[in-house]
């Protein structure tokens, strides 16, 4: 089953304009954002995929066609809506609105109450079906992380193939 998974790419250096735009022309489900006084920038993906590893490698291959370097991947804002809450685990936004002892609302709003999705999650892996199969979210973020970081070593290793054995001994 296809859902919407978020996360976002922290950029190894610098990210121009221009290879931002071509970001934009290549996907439209994503945001370029950036903090020059800190020198950080990062790629936010709200992709339809499978699974979180498809979305994550795909948003990969959209960065290398733009020419940006990845630094690693992280989860997305743990602030979501009832309605990101329903396109995450691939229901009806009714339907989510109508569950009984949902976790409050960090942030009350009338039409479009906050919630915390680190704990939604929880909550539904107690009380409906699991949201992700067991190690979730954090296991494939940091295996995409360690491949990019492995990636990055390569041109520098003398041999890559003894390694890449140990993947699957």
């Amino acid at each position: 089953m296809t859902m919407l998974r978020q996360f976002r790419l922290i950029v190894a250096g610098p990210l121009d304009d221009e290879r931002a735009d071509l970001l934009f022309d290549r996907a439209g489900d994503l945001s370029v954002e950036a903090v020059p006084a800190e020198g950080v920038a990062w790629v936010a993906f709200d992709r339809v995929a499978p699974t979180l590893v498809d979305a994550v490698v795909s948003g990969v291959r959209d960065l290398d066609a733009a020419g940006v370097g990845i630094d690693r991947a992280v989860d997305d804002d743990p602030l979501v809506t009832l309605e990101v809450i329903a396109a995450r685990i691939g229901r009806p936004v009714e339907v989510v609105r109508g569950w009984a002892g949902l976790p409050v609302p960090v942030r009350e709003h009338p039409r479009r109450p906050v919630y915390h999705w680190p704990e939604v999650s929880a909550w539904l892996d107690r009380h409906r079906s699991p949201v992700s199969p067991a190690g979730g979210a954090d296991v494939a973020l940091e295996a995409v992380t360690l491949a990019l970081r492995l990636r990055a070593l390569a041109p520098r290793l003398e041999r890559m193939p003894p390694i890449r054995s140990l993947l699957y001994p």
